[in-house]
């Protein structure tokens, strides 16, 4: 039940922050969320986008977690993991087989070509691969879980190729067992 809570709890900020990122639009008059016309985010957007996401600070940051959560990046339309991250996953299931007091949400990300529905989806394909991987390498279920945020939380602004590469991730948010995220 509670599991089901939290997914609502993701699926409602989603949609609040897809409304803050509109209503910035709107106002704006120009296209670009902060009215320059670039489609960046300013700083303060970026804050409450932070605030949004991670609520009260439960999550450990990764230079805390041993540097050992870093984001695994996807090739375009691509849910497999590449060579260069086999080791960082492998990484990451270490420690979380160290330290059983520690959960992980998978979060799948997309770059913003596609449709929403499509990108969601393609998340979830995403962060499932990864969850999959750190369960065939001894990870516990019970310490594992995958959400899609699809294109709605970019990590970088722009419709570079750059900016694409960036987006096309799975990200880990680490927390403690106990901790407000369960």
């Amino acid at each position: 039940m509670e599991r089901k809570r939290g997914l609502h709890w993701k699926l409602f900020l989603c949609v609040a922050l897809a409304g803050i990122q509109l209503s910035g639009c709107s106002k704006s008059g120009s296209g670009g969320a902060d009215g320059d016309g670039t489609g960046t985010l300013s700083d303060s957007d970026l804050a409450l986008q932070g605030q949004d996401r991670w609520g009260d600070g439960a999550t450990i940051p990764n230079a805390q977690a041993g540097g050992r959560f870093q984001d695994i990046l996807f090739e375009f339309d691509s849910t497999s993991i590449g060579s260069e991250y086999q080791q960082t996953v492998k990484d990451v299931a270490t420690a979380l087989r160290a330290d059983t007091t520690l959960r992980v949400d998978v979060e799948g990300h997309c770059d913003s070509r596609g449709t929403s529905e499509y990108n969601m989806a393609l998340g979830e394909r995403r962060a499932k691969a990864v969850g999959r991987m750190l369960f065939d390498l001894g990870v516990p279920s019970s310490q594992i879980a995958t959400v899609s945020y699809g294109e709605e939380l970019p990590l970088a602004q722009g419709e570079s190729e750059d900016a694409y590469s960036q987006n096309r991730r799975a990200h880990f948010a680490v927390y403690k067992k106990g901790g407000s995220r369960e």
